[in-house]
């Protein structure tokens, strides 16, 4: 699979490696999660020298200073290739399942009749360390390289305060040169350290020169581990070394392919694939320090809203996607969800360890969290889940903070903040209204299951409720009839408008009303119409797009997504009408989920066999009840 896009990304759930060049093999960048620091810390290369790249010379020549060849395996693994008159060098890149580290694979075969003199290996350089939460700021430590006594030959950079905060390793058994440059101070072998301050770099080589034969192939892999220090980062690429690098690529290939979507569509079955692996490593992962689960809406600091929490995101855009793939990792997301994330449900934005990040009550966000759980219950059968007293009491939670919001007379909902976190200028919304009338008859079936009636049939009555406070409040005359407003103040004013991150577009999906309800009909043309101030054009706002593919208009969205490269291949907020490029919003992980999810739903589909659950995989919680039989066509149509 050929790409033309200027950069790849790949990771696992410990390291997140953002923006490789295609044109040179480099990688620039290197991420992971620290929850002490409530962020995504990044290590970055240089403009003219990345933080990593391979290096190939030939008679003095560079290869890789030539425009490579660069294709995704599995959707997910770079591979860079690059050819001379004698030589064929090839990069892998392989981040391998739950390991702190990753593996650079440089493969030189000679391609001629005589012997060829090769230098090869790794170069790179540590210029700067970002630390984002939402905003990227760049650290105040000190790098200090040298090659370590503890591991002879092996070159550490570690990053200090006043105590070491993080390093990594390069590990490459079978070169035997390795220095470090910074300042005008070289270390060969064992000896001192380079020191480098606030965005001065350090540079760094692992080379060897060789004669190939005629024929010959060499395999030179490269083991980055990451850690605490010193000693963790290096104990990291050694457990690397051990495992092999070919065999953590057999294993890493066939994990991706057992959890790959199928779809007889070449290019969608592509976007929704890279996207889907984007979604499920890049809004998620595990931090170095506390060696927990986190989740948010991005892990690469090129997004506006890198390692912040939102409901939404998590529940409503992320999850479906990972459920399609992996169901046993979406159940994970839940509980942190009901737990970590609990005591400030419903607020705009948290960090990653729940902190409040950015304040103001959104009703949408209440709701996401049971939106997901029921959705979860429905897919995978595993009841397990409504028996944890930990989701039990997060369902509580959010049906007392809901009933603090209601108007004391009418079944509506108060709000301070849209779908899309701008102020409400009016204070019951529509959506967010339809949402709790769904997440209310959500909260009846969880009840159902564990055998609450009485409770059950309260969350009944009250969805009752709102739905007929909803058409009693919401729909207005408008331009081609009566139609739902975007919000009101129930004193006889309302706003008309639409929010792509929670557009009236979806009262269908969810189920509130019919396709060919007039009142709908009229307010989906309102939405696609010169009348709305934001539609600008069709598929300005990738949000929209996706509820396009859930809304039946299927085609529309199809040729757009078709045309649009979007940020590389990965979702973003918004792209360019004409030429499908990314605009803003890039690098959007939780985004890319809610679209491999959409592409999945308007295409029909076939998830992997190992998103759902079967009775070889069942939680290891108590009271687990085991899923009723399904066939694989069943679980085909519910998917």
């Amino acid at each position: 699979m050929s790409i033309s896009y200027r950069h790849l990304n790949t990771g696992n759930e410990y390291v997140s490696l953002p923006g490789i060049s295609t044109a040179t093999a480099g990688i620039e960048r290197v991420g992971f999660v620290h929850e002490g620091f409530r962020g995504v810390v990044e290590i970055h290369g240089a403009e003219n020298c990345p933080l990593l790249k391979p290096t190939v010379q030939v008679d003095g020549d560079e290869l890789f200073e030539e425009q490579t060849q660069a294709e995704l395996i599995s959707y997910w693994i770079p591979r860079f290739r690059v050819s001379s008159p004698r030589i064929t060098a090839t990069s892998l890149v392989v981040a391998p399942i739950e390991r702190r580290g990753y593996v650079s694979v440089l493969t030189i075969e000679n391609t001629s009749d005589h012997d060829v003199t090769v230098k090869a290996g790794w170069k790179g350089c540590w210029k700067s360390c970002f630390h984002t939460a939402n905003l990227s700021k760049q650290m105040l430590g000190a790098k200090y390289a040298y090659i370590s006594n503890w591991k002879p030959g092996v070159p550490i950079v570690e990053y200090r305060g006043n105590t070491p905060l993080f390093a990594f390793a390069l590990l490459s058994p079978d070169i035997s040169t390795a220095k470090i440059v910074g300042q005008e101070n070289i270390t060969e072998g064992s000896g001192d350290y380079v020191k480098a301050g606030v965005d001065v770099p350090v540079y760094y080589e692992v080379t060897d020169e060789y004669v190939l034969q005629p024929g010959e192939t060499r395999h030179m892999p490269m083991y980055i581990g990451l850690g605490m220090e010193e000693v963790s980062a290096i104990a990291s690429a050694e457990e690397l070394r051990l495992q092999t690098w070919d065999r953590l690529l057999a294993n890493l290939k066939s994990w991706l392919d057992k959890h790959i979507i199928e779809c007889d569509d070449p290019h969608f079955k592509r976007v929704m694939n890279i996207n889907s692996f984007y979604n499920y490593f890049y809004s998620q992962a595990i931090a170095l320090d506390t060696e927990e689960l986190v989740i948010s809406t991005s892990r690469s600091s090129s997004n506006d809203w890198c390692a912040a929490y939102w409901d939404r995101d998590a529940m409503r855009w992320s999850l479906p996607a990972v459920l399609q793939i992996n169901w046993a990792q979406a159940r994970k997301m839940l509980i942190y969800a009901f737990t970590k994330q609990l005591p400030n449900v419903g607020m705009h934005s948290r960090f990653i360890n729940g902190k409040v990040l950015q304040p103001g009550f959104q009703l949408d966000q209440l709701c996401a969290p049971i939106r997901a759980l029921d959705l979860y219950v429905d897919l995978t059968g595993d009841m397990s889940v409504l028996f944890d007293r930990r989701v039990q009491g997060g369902v509580n939670t959010i049906q007392q903070i809901l009933a603090a919001q209601r108007h004391p007379e009418v079944a509506l909902f108060e709000t301070l903040l849209l779908p899309s976190g701008a102020p409400s200028r009016l204070p019951y919304e529509c959506f967010s209204n339809m949402l709790v009338w769904r997440v209310l008859l959500d909260v009846a079936r969880i009840y159902d299951r564990i055998r609450d009636i009485d409770r059950s049939d309260d969350a009944k009555r009250l969805a009752i409720s709102v739905k007929n406070a909803i058409t009693e409040h919401f729909i207005v005359e408008g331009p081609f009839g009566r139609m739902f407003a975007r919000s009101v103040d129930l004193q006889g004013e309302y706003e008309m408008g639409d929010d792509p991150a929670g557009s009236l577009q979806l009262m269908t999906y969810f189920g509130f009303c019919t396709p060919n309800d007039p009142v709908y009909k009229n307010t989906v043309q309102w939405i696609h119409s010169e009348h709305n101030p934001h539609s600008g054009c069709e598929g300005s706002s990738l949000l929209s797009v996706v509820n396009d593919l859930l809304t039946g208009r299927k085609e529309q969205a199809l040729d757009f997504l078709r045309r649009a490269g979007l940020d590389d291949g990965i979702a973003c907020e918004s792209v360019d009408c004409e030429t499908g490029q990314a605009i803003s919003g890039l690098a959007f992980a939780s985004c890319a989920g809610y679209l491999a999810f959409g592409l999945r739903y308007a295409l029909n589909a076939l998830c992997p066999p190992t998103a759902l659950v079967d009775e070889k995989r069942r939680p290891s919680e108590t009271l687990y009840q085991p899923p009723p039989e399904m066939s694989h066509d069943t679980r085909k149509a519910r998917m």
